[in-house]
């Protein structure tokens, strides 16, 4: 993984405090009955708050304008809260597993445009937290890796033919 995506020191410890966290958050913001599920998801090595219920459609937002604002707001409440870097993904009606899905479909494009032509592949550009799930999800290929390239809005992955194979 490439170090300007560093991963979180939190684990699956702080999954008590998080959804205990965002009970508070959401109460405050007037979302009294949104469910929260807290989970560890093994594979990706990370924490997951999972939205439900009648009024979590208004945490998603147009395209995620509200759930990924959200999930960085609540990232930075945490962190002070424990002390402990975090990256807790918020995830309000599967809006994430869909997003993940589609970006994974661009990542096994991009994959086989590598093998195909020996040459790298650019993805479009996406946040930190999306860039840490491909590197991670990447991390054991035989033949393929993924870096990251650009700054800030446009920081992008870029996946190319493993040196070693």
């Amino acid at each position: 993984m490439n170090a300007s995506s560093p991963t979180p020191k939190a684990g699956k410890e702080i999954l008590p405090t998080a959804e205990i966290l965002m009970k508070e958050l959401l109460d405050k913001m007037g979302f009294n009955d949104v469910l929260i599920s807290a989970l560890w998801e093994e594979k990706q090595e990370r924490a997951k708050l999972s939205l439900s219920g009648e009024d979590a459609q208004y945490l998603i937002g147009l395209e995620g304008k509200t759930i990924e604002p959200l999930q960085f707001l609540f990232n930075i409440l945490l962190s002070r809260k424990t002390g402990q870097e975090s990256a807790i993904q918020v995830d309000a009606l599967g809006y994430w597993d869909k997003k993940e899905k589609e970006i994974f479909s661009k990542v096994e494009y991009g994959i086989s445009e590598v093998k195909r032509s020996n040459a790298p592949y650019r993805l479009p550009p996406m946040n930190a937290a999306t860039r840490r799930i491909i590197h991670k999800a990447l991390a054991d290929h035989s033949e393929i890796e993924s870096v990251s390239e650009g700054e800030g809005v446009w920081r992008k992955i870029i996946l190319r033919p493993r040196k070693n194979s």
